[in-house]
């Protein structure tokens, strides 16, 4: 069997649900107990519901909360000065009550799970670094279309890798997802250690950034949310890049569709069997 020393889960937003229903299919199939996960804004939850054992519970209470929620933005609360997207009070909500203290608890005998957040350099300031960070992410995206982006790092933008293993509160852990996962206008601007942190992704949506040299401990498992053209998927020995069949049923950032929820996690699966068998058949 291959003996994968660590995992990687790419952001996705509500895509990332695939993650889960592709390892609840490969892992106790093969095993796969990781030293390390790593992840990358909705992937730093996956990864941190997995590791402590919450993303039955994750995904139940996201559906519920999906189920009441009708609209992805709310004109009236313009008017009302307040957030017109409910995603940031949904997504905090989730991972508070999923990624408890007990929960925490089982990461002192579990792996490392490494949260990855970016930051602008420091004379670009919060709403011009935050504008420029993401401008960088979305024209990558739709022009050279690279599977780990590189723009922002050109452009001076740096990172932080921290550790969920660190957090002594749920409090503490979404703070730690929601700074891998800052995204304006749906989640405010954040700060970690005074400093403005933003999504993860604008530095590297695919996040083996942060497990960086400890690759070479072992065969590395990608776990990416969308659809990559085989050509553009890096060719390194160790790692093996798994992605949907098909785009999964749900945008990025739709919160009111819990059947698409379910279906990104049933494609998962369905995505999982397939990946067994070439597995089985030595293929991978």
């Amino acid at each position: 069997m291959i003996d994968f020393k660590s995992v990687v889960f790419s952001g996705g937003g509500s895509r990332c649900l695939w993650q889960i229903g592709f390892w609840d299919t490969v892992a106790p199939a093969i095993k796969l107990k990781p030293e390390i996960m790593a992840g990358v804004s909705a992937g730093a939850a996956m990864a941190g519901m997995i590791a402590t054992g919450t993303s039955t519970i994750g995904i139940r209470l996201i559906k519920e909360a999906t189920s009441a929620n009708k609209r992805n933005f709310y004109m009236q609360n313009i008017i009302r000065r307040e957030s017109s997207f409910p995603h940031y009070r949904i997504y905090r909500n989730t991972i508070l009550s999923a990624i408890d203290s007990a929960a925490l608890k089982k990461l002192k005998n579990g792996p490392e799970v490494r949260v990855i957040f970016a930051h602008p350099p420091f004379y670009l300031g919060a709403r011009t670094g935050t504008f420029i960070g993401l401008l960088s992410y979305v024209v990558e995206k739709y022009t050279t279309r690279p599977v780990h982006p590189k723009l922002a790092s050109k452009l001076g933008y740096t990172y932080t890798v921290a550790r969920l293993n660190d957090c002594k509160t749920a409090e503490e852990a979404a703070d730690l997802i929601i700074c891998s996962s800052c995204t304006p206008p749906f989640v405010p601007i954040m700060r970690h250690n005074g400093r403005i942190a933003l999504d993860g992704g604008i530095i590297d949506n695919v996040p083996v950034s942060a497990v960086g040299a400890e690759e070479s401990r072992g065969r590395m498992l990608i776990m990416m949310s969308r659809i990559h053209r085989d050509d553009r998927i890096p060719k390194v020995p160790g790692r093996v890049y798994v992605q949907p069949s098909v785009t999964p049923p749900i945008g990025k950032w739709d919160y009111t569709s819990p059947d698409g929820l379910q279906g990104a996690y049933d494609r998962g699966r369905y995505d999982g069997d397939l990946f067994l068998k070439k597995y089985r058949n030595g293929e991978i």
